[in-house]
């Protein structure tokens, strides 16, 4: 009789390991099995039977010469095991398939009538392409079960080594990237959004059956991410059927009161969170072992309440729409597999505000802000709201998508694989009123609405995207002075998106003014059109065992990007971004609980789309002396929606020409075409795509390393220790070089007045460039030197130590201790902004804009954090109740202190107070503007977050189900932390402001979600 003496794989949450995608594709795992006889010598022509438990699809294999056999393209789950062979007894027993991992099974056979128990190994590595990369893998089934999680794919990223939260734009930082440079996909489906390249596909937590996090050490399959690849896959249907209903419910009422700033504009009294699901899962075979079903429905409620009374509302949102989720499975034969999963995210938001004004502010509109003026009280005390009017919006987002996929074995040694799929998203916006004007005026730093009939400063925006992709894949498997897995394949994408923005009103104008200045101003805004992009790539790696201790991973990579403009035009053509990847793993012995591993590879990122949407715009200010200036009757009188009746004369001479618009037939007497009162960021003109791209122009890439120790002290605790460097080669942003052309033409003995000359280059000292329009000499490339442009840096190093003990049914902890710095002048391709706010514009951020606006930029990056502990485990006090915990322990984020360019006439001034110029006392009764390099203007709290989850299972059936009552407590303490400051120092030019270094976000109060399971 033959028994597993040793090595039993035990279920466990996830898996702390060198991690990453698998190498098989995006869904599979994959079996290596050696069989060798009692003495240690390795058993050929044995026969290997894998049948799946859940879908009954078996696998054959006959080992080779060296008693290997290799099974890829398996779906995950349990296997029952039988091994043959002439002479010797047979085995039988049981061995998972993960996703992403390739498991490792030795069986020691005995030879026919021998008493001893048959010897299995059993191991879990990842995939022969992986072997070199870090991360974590999470099955959600059971992480859900036993942890308290967040219900989202950035939750559950967070629990990975290197990673932290963006606090500006809420999504992972991987590695020390910024929050724009990771890749989501679903089943092998890009989901990620290509306008900014923040975040991706938001898809019920359920739907969902395991998160593989990869954050470096990426193979040659993986691309366009220089943070991390998240890669997840859903559920599927199996012989055996499966209904289930889940609950999730986390009302208002079970949070404790809210963390607010002192002089919050927000007041918290009106602020309130409801989200409430249901979620019903069924699955099943249609055709026993060959068709397969699985569905999911959710049907949510969620509710949101929050006011501004500088912007004078109060809004209620109320999101309905269900979400629908299908996976469908068909075995043709056992070595053939077609597979469909379709998925629905489109959702509608209603929103609705109401006027929010108070006793405590008093100004006359129009008019120099009094003496004794006070703001509303920021607790809400004084608040006045009109509920008899609401005013309505809709926010439309999400879309439809799928993904069809073919994998067949056309030999032993040879597998293929084939897809194509479809990805739609939107983010629609749109007022009930979009006619209305908005106007508002500022008054001692806020402004203040003064439109009484249109309470939204947006009035119609528009960013719908597409992503048609297909891809083939081929795996090869060969012996040759060793054993060899060779992958290749290519992808290709074709992307579309359609972006507008329109303000409200007859004609898109908002209305600014500033009584206490004697000036106002105007901002049309008319933007967007449809834009494209294509990404291609083609890949090879070859997995080398040389022996079997030893493993070369040898991989290229060659991803080429393409981008066309409003008008269809290519603008960007960037080829040959050839990407090395390299990486050897060793184990000291075949037995041995140490390995080894290294890695060197390139990555980069494609543009983002955001760059083309601009370009054929008409986006412009201009500017207005107050109405009466100098006499008794200055300011400004409005008609009866709040709107100025007349801007006053524009400041012609003070700004540059204004675009031939015709805007006379818009409220405020707003003037002529001929004016020369405005500061012009579109003039409606396309801008040449032949002269967009610099001359020489390449994608931006990043360089990385890692290395990795790691041992298996036995069948539960392992341990890793890693070491992950990465550094920027070269960046891609865009730079309006009017200044340095007019410069150029100068120094030429020219006259010129060019604008918004705006290029896509490589950021260093010099570039050469094709001007939209030809010089007075009737060149058009020229040659830019000396510019002054720091080039852009960053370094990210990470050290971590991780643990594992795997849940043995009575308990179970992992976690992972990570020191890093990341350090530079460049956060990467969006930019956080101070305050807890940011830029998205991927790739052209105003970093880049002018001279001055990166000065003192080298520093300490926004996404730097020198410690991160994450710890998290479950103990069943009995067999039915179960408690859990999650812990994360972060330091300091590291602020800056922003303020004005100190030269007024360098364009940098007219950014505002986003110079890393700090505005301090200057020592005698005055101020002065010093150098504040990034990173040295104080720190956050650290942030220490323990969560709570109690699992109740009934011991019995309840109405012939499983029913599992879940609770689980955030933040259990109530910790408050600090997480971001008031970053400006200056209020106006060389005036301070006194809300500098005050908290502006809290870490999120205490608050319980309580929910149930109930299975069939």
């Amino acid at each position: 009789m033959s028994t597993l003496a040793s090595g039993a794989l035990v279920a466990t949450v996830a898996t702390l390991l060198p991690a990453a995608a698998q190498a098989q594709d995006y869904t599979s795992g994959a079996v290596a099995i050696l069989v060798d006889d009692s003495s240690g010598a390795p058993v050929a022509g044995a026969t290997v039977i894998l049948k799946s438990q859940a879908q009954g699809i078996s696998k054959t294999l006959t080992t080779d010469s060296s008693g290997a056999a290799t099974a890829i393209g398996l779906t995950p789950g349990e296997y029952d095991v039988t091994v043959t062979a002439n002479g010797f007894d047979a085995y039988t027993g049981t061995a998972t398939v993960i996703v992403s991992q390739s498991v490792s099974y030795t069986y020691a056979l005995n030879t026919t009538g021998a008493a001893q128990t048959v010897i299995v190994k059993g191991k879990r590595v990842r995939q022969d392409f992986n072997k070199t990369t870090t991360g974590l893998q999470v099955d959600l089934t059971t992480l859900t079960s036993q942890q308290p999680i967040g219900r989202s794919i950035e939750a559950v990223t967070l629990l990975a080594p290197t990673v932290v939260n963006s606090t500006a734009f809420g999504e992972p930082s991987i590695g020390g990237g910024s929050a724009a440079e990771n890749a989501f996909y679903i089943n092998g489906l890009n989901v990620t959004n290509p306008d900014t390249y923040v975040g991706g596909a938001q898809v019920p937590f359920d739907f969902y059956k395991t998160v593989d996090v990869q954050t470096s050490g990426s193979p040659a399959e993986f691309g366009r991410a220089t943070g991390g690849v998240i890669n997840a896959t859903t559920k599927s249907g199996t012989n055996d059927f499966m209904f289930a209903v889940h609950g999730n419910f986390a009302p208002e009422s079970l949070r404790s009161d809210r963390f607010a700033p002192s002089n919050t504009t927000n007041p918290v009294k009106f602020r309130s969170d409801d989200a409430n699901s249901m979620v019903f899962e069924s699955g099943g075979a249609l055709i026993k072992d060959k068709l397969f079903l699985y569905g999911l429905v959710q049907l949510q409620d969620t509710k949101s309440q929050f006011s501004s009374w500088s912007s004078g509302y109060l809004e209620q949102d109320e999101s309905k729409d269900p979400f629908y989720g299908l996976k469908a499975d068909w075995y043709i034969t056992s070595d053939q597999h077609l597979e469909l999963t379709y998925f629905d995210t489109t959702s509608t938001m209603k929103q609705t505000r109401y006027a929010y004004s108070c006793s405590s502010m008093q100004f006359t509109p129009g008019q120099p802000t009094p003496a004794g003026f006070t703001t509303c009280n920021p607790d809400g005390s004084d608040a006045i709201i009109d509920y008899s009017k609401g005013y309505g919006a809709t926010t439309k987002t999400g879309g439809a998508n799928w993904v069809l996929k073919y994998t067949g074995n056309v030999t032993d040694w040879f597998t293929i694989s084939a897809a194509y799929g479809d990805t739609k998203n939107a983010n629609d916006f749109s007022s009930d009123n979009p006619n209305d004007s908005y106007s508002a005026e500022y008054h001692r730093g806020y402004f203040l609405r003064t439109s009484t009939n249109q309470l939204y400063s947006a009035g119609t925006t528009k960013d719908d995207w597409e992503r048609k992709f297909y891809r083939a894949d081929g795996d090869i498997r060969f012996q040759g002075l060793g054993k060899h897995h060779i992958r290749f394949g290519f992808d290709h994408e074709d992307l579309s998106m359609t972006k507008t923005t329109k303000l409200p009103g007859d004609q898109p104008i908002r209305y600014l003014l500033l009584p206490d200045y004697s000036y106002g101003y105007i901002i049309y805004e008319s933007l967007g059109g449809k834009v494209s992009s294509k990404d291609t790539a083609y890949y090879i790696q070859d997995s080398w065992d040389i022996s079997r201790t030893l493993n070369l991973q040898i991989g290229l990579r060659n991803d080429d990007f393409q981008n066309y403009n409003l008008s269809g035009q290519r603008f960007l053509n960037l080829t040959g971004n050839v990407a090395p990847r390299l990486g050897v793993s060793w184990k000291p012995s075949e037995d041995s609980k140490w390995r080894f591993s290294a890695y060197y590879g390139q990555q980069y990122i494609p543009p983002a789309m955001n760059l083309g949407f601009r370009g054929k715009d008409y986006y412009f200010a201009k500017y207005f002396l107050v109405p009466g200036y100098g006499t008794a009757d200055q300011g400004w009188t409005f008609d009866e929606n709040g709107i100025p009746t007349s801007m006053g004369d524009p400041l012609n001479g003070s700004y540059s020409n204004c675009p031939e618009i015709d805007i006379s037939g818009a409220p405020g007497n707003l003037g002529s075409t001929t004016d020369t009162a405005c500061t012009v960021y579109g003039n409606g003109t396309q801008e040449p795509a032949a002269a967009k791209a610099a001359i020489g122009l390449k994608a931006t890439r990043e360089t990385e390393v890692n290395l990795g120790a790691y041992f298996q002290a036995n069948d539960e605790w392992s341990f890793g220790l890693t070491f992950v460097n990465r550094t920027l080669d070269r960046v891609s942003e865009d730079t309006d070089f009017a200044p340095q052309i007019n410069q150029y033409c100068a120094d030429h003995g020219m006259t010129c007045s060019f604008s918004n000359e705006y290029h896509v280059w490589n950021v260093g000292d010099s570039v050469t460039i094709n001007t939209f329009e030809a010089l007075p000499d009737g060149e058009t490339q020229i040659t830019l030197t000396n510019l002054g442009f720091p080039k852009p840096k960053r370094n990210y190093w990470g050290l971590t130590w991780d643990f594992k003990r795997a849940f043995d049914g009575k308990w179970g902890i992992q976690g992972s201790y990570t020191l890093s710095r990341s350090t530079g002048n460049y956060e990467g391709t969006v930019l956080s902004t101070g305050s807890g706010s940011g830029q998205t514009d991927a790739g052209s951020t105003m970093l880049y804009d002018y001279v001055g606006l990166s000065d003192n930029s080298s520093g300490i990056l926004p996404n730097s954090r020198d410690h991160q502990l994450k710890v998290w485990g479950s103990y069943a006090i009995t067999p039915d109740f179960l408690i859990g915990a999650n812990i994360q322990v972060m330091s300091p984020y590291h602020y800056s202190c922003y303020g004005r360019y100190p030269d007024k006439s360098n364009p940098a001034y007219g950014y505002g107070h986003y110079s890393h110029y700090c505005l301090v006392s200057d020592g005698a009764g005055g101020y002065k503007y010093v150098d504040a390099p990034a990173g040295e203007g104080g720190e956050s709290d650290w942030t220490k977050t323990v969560d709570l989850s109690l699992r109740y299972t009934f011991p019995h059936p309840i109405a012939g189900g499983k029913l599992v009552l879940r609770g689980d407590i955030f933040n259990l303490f109530n910790d408050k932390e600090v997480l971001q400051q008031n970053n400006s120092s200056d209020a106006a030019y060389g005036k301070p402001n006194p809300l500098y270094g005050t908290p502006t976000v809290y870490n999120t109060s205490r608050y319980m979600r309580v929910g149930f399971d109930m299975t069939f």
